[in-house]
């Protein structure tokens, strides 16, 4: 009995001293102090590895689904075949028409030669009938440098006022050889020579006495070209039915211009087109500005100095 109790009270005095035992403290708080800040960060890491795992995972998640979406388009790619088949046959119809241009621009070169060559041979020592002048081949030179866009409109019927020789009708007449051709001149020696000139050259044309366009039925026309008689001179000159009439304008050069450009809304289609040679005495700006008011757009083509005149040509359309 003696030892037993001996024996609990040995272990309660060790286990006093186990629980009193300051130096242990001590070194048990100096441990703990020395490994909190390493279990701290250890504690930071493993958070942020966490962190970063789960937005790994949702930028792998997102990836899968981008990728299941290219997949997808991949899969529904549409068929290219039958645009491929479209714009070949689109380039074979462009090479066509460039063929077809470059003929015709070739035709219009060898009308050219042709006048240049022959001119001599329209020229009449009585002055009779219209000579040929630098004001035709500029207007010729404007209708050739506005072919392609003549060529667009696919014009039907053209006539020329005031086709003096006809080399400008009928050079249109060679660039564009499925439309209905009419001139008209008030000099009737001149509608023969019209004439003349466009059967030389297998041009069908209906050459017309007339002045300016004015028993035509409206609004017939898709391409009208007018060489006015410009020339600034006294009002009574005007009214000549001779070689005068080709040159005589009157005030400004411009009375017989005025008169058919009053006229010209009922001789062109809607879709009309008006090529128009003037001078600089003609004061180009007003008639520009005529023709606004009439609904009409302007374009100057061509321009050319001439001796002591600046010529130009002028497109007028709606």
């Amino acid at each position: 009995m003696d030892d037993t109790e001996s024996t609990t009270t040995s272990a309660d005095e060790n286990t006093g001293n186990l629980c009193d035992n300051p130096t242990r403290d001590t070194l048990a708080e100096g441990l703990l102090g020395l490994l909190k800040p390493t279990v701290d960060q250890l504690d930071d890491r493993v958070r942020a590895t966490r962190i970063a795992q789960l937005e790994l995972k949702q930028q792998i998640d997102s990836l899968n689904e981008e990728l299941q979406r290219v997949k997808e388009a991949l899969n529904n790619h549409p068929d290219l075949d039958p645009y491929v088949k479209k714009l070949i046959a689109c380039k074979h119809k462009v090479t066509v028409v460039l063929n077809v241009l470059q003929a015709s621009q070739d035709r219009l070169n060898e009308i050219r030669h042709m006048i240049h060559k022959k001119r001599a041979a329209y020229s009449q020592p009585e002055k009779t009938e219209p000579e040929q002048t630098e004001d035709s081949f500029l207007l010729i030179d404007a209708l050739e440098k506005d072919l392609k866009f003549l060529q667009s409109q696919n014009p039907l019927y053209c006539l020329e006022i005031g086709s003096g020789s006809g080399i400008v009708i009928t050079a249109l007449g060679m660039a564009l050889p499925n439309c209905v051709y009419f001139s008209t001149d008030i000099n009737f020696k001149a509608c023969v020579m019209s004439k003349s000139t466009s059967n030389y050259n297998k041009v069908d044309l209906e050459s017309v006495n007339m002045n300016l366009a004015s028993c035509f039925i409206d609004n017939q026309f898709d391409v009208v070209i007018f060489n006015p008689p410009y020339v600034v001179t006294e009002s009574l000159e005007c009214n000549s039915y001779g070689i005068e009439a080709s040159w005589a304008g009157g005030v400004k050069g411009r009375e017989i211009i005025d008169k058919l450009l009053e006229m010209l809304p009922k001789i062109l289609t809607d879709q009309g087109i008006f090529y128009l040679l003037l001078i600089e005495e003609n004061i180009p700006e007003e008639v520009v500005d005529l023709m606004m008011r009439k609904g009409y757009k302007s374009e100057l083509i061509i321009m050319r100095r001439v001796k002591n005149e600046k010529q130009l040509v002028f497109k007028f359309y709606r």
